[in-house]
């Protein structure tokens, strides 16, 4: 039957020609977008886990920002006990922990609201000393030393060699001031964060804050798709290990990612939904038109003993065909788009950010399969109103047509 379905095909070879270029431009034009929005997802992904780590560990108040003071901080003996547990998972390829703290940091008479991050440096999980473009990183013997942001340092003038003080109120509520030296600069992808986060010693966090606590224990994971599932069963483990704590992945611990991934995800939705109507509405005219033409074909089929749902079945794989051979052709067409607009090497400074990025199309099995099966899809869809409409002719009816 698939045989007599693509030889109907190419009865009226112009009308079915049109039929084709207008699912394999539907097709091409899913994967082109399909692919840059899964290029973009995987960009951000990349950055907010280079933030956040795969799975943070932490006090809800923390989370929630709702707490006064510090009760939120996991004293030494909690930090060693959930390192050592954590630790068992096969999944998790390290840990960290970090101690953030608000301060205003001052350079001669000019003062900057920032947020602290005490971080342990060198450390294998989360090194921020991959962000550094100027001087140098943050090293393990490090008492006073201090990692800001491009912007932030070019706002006030900063340098490396140059001393800054940082203050801070301590766990006990007092005011507290340390100078520290800038020893690098380093450029993130956000210049927000650039202009208001600064790194340092786990120590100098700890001595400036008074306490011997952090607030989080940072998880990195051998792979990004374990992350989830990890996060569950971290859920399920820490109740019952007598922690008080939660484990939030990266994308809950990012709303910016959040925000975009649905910006995105609502744009090819819309796409998606374009195409399919476009689609739909133009096969099926050129395929009722190859129907109604074939009336009395139908009739003679019928009268030779062919059952109403064979008919069905028989128009039902020539839309399924035309979407099969356009969804095909869309494909190799959009992979060619596609390879030519990586080749191009276009840069795009994406809003909010300070650097610019290389505009490109992914290719996954989800990037080949949805322009497929949308092509697929609509076609048939397309084809169901007039097969239907052919089946149910009676045989005199069929055959009265002129």
């Amino acid at each position: 039957m698939w045989r007599i379905a693509l030889r109907n095909l190419r009865r009226n070879r112009r009308r079915t020609l049109l039929a084709l270029v207008i699912v394999s431009l539907g097709c091409s034009l899913s994967l082109v977008v399909l692919g840059f929005v899964e290029r973009s997802k995987a960009l951000i992904q990349q950055t907010t886990v280079q933030q956040y780590g795969n799975i943070q560990i932490a006090d809800r108040a923390l989370f929630e920002g709702d707490s006064e003071g510090l009760g939120y901080l996991i004293g030494p003996e909690d930090q060693q006990r959930l390192t050592r547990w954590v630790a068992q998972f096969p999944e998790v390829r390290g840990s960290t922990v970090q101690l953030g703290f608000s301060s205003l940091l001052t350079f001669r008479r000019r003062t900057a609201t920032v947020r602290g991050l005490g971080v342990v440096p060198e450390n294998p999980v989360l090194d921020y000393n991959g962000l550094v473009v100027g001087g140098r990183g943050l090293r393990s013997g490090d008492l006073g030393a201090v990692l800001v942001g491009q912007v932030l340092a070019e706002e006030l003038g900063l340098k490396p060699g140059d001393f800054v003080n940082l203050t801070a109120t301590t766990a006990a509520g007092a005011l507290n001031v340390l100078p520290a030296e800038v020893v690098g600069i380093y450029r993130f992808s956000s210049a927000e964060v650039e202009r208001s986060q600064v790194f340092v010693p786990l120590s100098l966090a700890q001595t400036l804050l008074n306490t011997w606590g952090v607030d989080r224990v940072v998880l990195g994971l051998r792979s990004l798709r374990q992350t989830w599932g990890t996060a569950r069963m971290l859920a399920r483990g820490l109740p019952a290990q007598g922690f008080t704590l939660e484990a939030r992945t990266w994308d809950v611990l990012s709303p910016f990612y959040r925000q975009l991934a649905s910006f995105f995800d609502l744009l090819f939705g819309f796409l998606i939904a374009a195409v399919f109507v476009l689609v739909f509405f133009i096969v099926l005219q050129v395929l009722t038109l190859s129907f109604l033409e074939r009336t009395r074909e139908v009739g003679t089929l019928r009268a030779l003993g062919t059952l109403g749902q064979e008919v069905f079945r028989l128009f039902l794989l020539e839309g399924a065909g035309l979407g099969l051979v356009g969804g095909l052709v869309g494909l190799l067409f959009g992979v060619a788009l596609s390879l030519a607009f990586n080749a191009a090497a276009i840069p795009w400074r994406p809003p909010g950010t300070v650097q610019a990025v290389t505009l490109g199309v992914n290719f996954t099995p989800l990037v080949l399969g949805v322009p497929l099966l949308l092509s697929l899809l609509s076609t048939v869809v397309s084809a169901l109103l007039p097969a239907g409409q052919m089946a149910r002719l009676s045989v005199v009816e069929a055959l009265r047509a002129v």
